[in-house]
């Protein structure tokens, strides 16, 4: 999840009880395809793109120009299941309170980079993070008669334009720095339209503006078969604008680590994993505290290569919430990879569940008093890129 996001969607303050891709935005695609399909370990992965966040994972790209892009489809599916109740408090059922699908391209990142002896420099775009969110909801009497439709549309997204130089020294030690500025907006439109032409219908909606800087370090010992990189990555002037009134969001530190493993076996195995931490317990908005907890989450993918320059790939990955257990969230991913030359063509599917029980709140959705939700959410998503050197 982006963490940057976290800010400015939580001083919105809609409501505990809404998807957690409301609060932070959906973390965009920071690396190639080829990382989507292990387990999204983009801090060890040998890219254009990822070198934007890792800088120093660009000393291990061949020599002259290379180039990446990547882009994602994803279909998003919410249930949302209503218990039922007797007179005496008892449970006797459930009934369906809503159930949306969503379809959806997502932005993801292009980049390029050179490099040559000692010296790589990266640059690119990226979708930092995206919002996507569309809910619409059967208004019904105690008498199960329609009485209005609600509807909620959430969307925007925050761009990263990224610039990245590393520096190796001795052939093992690589020392990397960049920064990027992100500008983006976020939309909300909420609507409840009533049956009854003599009741007004209700809508409103929220325009946000976001601009901010990252600034980000790394460092890749290179050991041959192994190799480990880590970093850090800050926030720095971030702000938020909505109606003309700016705010100031205080955004944590966020570390991060990568492994890389060749065994060299037949298969030309590759092992890779990631993990990062963020300090979002000190998430601040206008100096006041979010009430977030610190968060952290990992990734680990395995590829083989098969005969015809077919490469399979699958991973795994964790990411804790800042918000609350319940909305921690597991990946399952797999896809596979084309070798042309110098032409790769990567191609990943990933399966991303979530559970949780929701109880009356103040907000968006609107909630019968006394109400209480089972909610059920996935993401499948598609993703495909290319990657050509020169």
């Amino acid at each position: 999840m982006g963490i940057t996001a976290g800010g400015m969607i939580i001083l919105l303050a809609l409501s505990g009880g809404l998807p957690e891709v409301l609060w932070l935005g959906d973390e965009g695609i920071t690396g190639s395809a080829g990382a989507a399909a292990m387990g999204n370990t983009v801090y060890a992965d040998v890219s254009p793109q990822a070198a934007l966040q890792n800088p120093a994972m660009a000393s291990l790209l061949p020599e002259g120009f290379s180039a990446g892009i990547t882009g994602t489809v994803a279909l998003d599916i919410e249930k949302r299941t209503r218990r039922v109740y007797d007179s005496f408090g008892g449970v006797v059922g459930e009934s369906e309170h809503s159930f949306n699908q969503n379809f959806h391209p997502l932005p993801g990142a292009v980049a390029l980079s050179w490099k040559q002896g000692a010296l790589a420099v990266s640059a690119g775009w990226r979708a930092a993070s995206t919002f996507g969110y569309a809910y619409s909801r059967v208004m019904n009497d105690g008498n199960y008669v329609k009485i209005g439709q609600e509807i909620l549309d959430i969307s925007g997204m925050l761009s990263d334009f990224g610039l990245s130089a590393a520096w190796t020294r001795w052939e093992i030690l690589s020392i990397g720095a960049g920064g990027s500025f992100v500008t983006g907006t976020r939309s909300l439109d909420h609507r409840i339209e009533y049956v009854d032409p003599t009741v007004s219908d209700v809508e409103s909606g929220i325009d946000t503006d976001i601009t901010g800087m990252t600034m980000r370090g790394s460092a890749l010992v290179d050991l041959g078969r192994v190799s480990i990189s880590g970093g850090i990555e800050q926030p720095m002037n971030w702000k938020m604008e909505v109606e003309s009134v700016k705010t100031d969001l205080t955004l944590p530190i966020t570390v991060r680590a990568g492994l890389r493993y060749l065994p060299g076996n037949r298969l030309m195995s590759l092992f890779v994993a990631d993990f990062w931490w963020s300090g979002t317990s000190s998430v601040e908005i206008a100096d006041v505290d979010a009430a977030m907890r610190n968060s952290w989450g990992f990734g680990a993918g395995v590829e083989n290569t098969l005969p015809g320059n077919t490469i399979g790939r699958a991973g795994f990955e964790y990411d804790s919430s800042p918000l609350a257990g319940a909305l921690d969230r597991m990946k399952f991913t797999t896809g596979l990879g084309w070798a042309i030359g110098d032409l790769t063509v990567d191609a990943a599917i990933s399966f991303s569940p979530v559970r949780w029980d929701q109880f009356q709140f103040d907000g968006l959705p609107s909630f019968t008093p006394g109400d209480s939700l089972v909610v059920e959410s996935s993401r499948t998503a598609f993703t495909l890129g290319v990657t050509k050197t020169f």
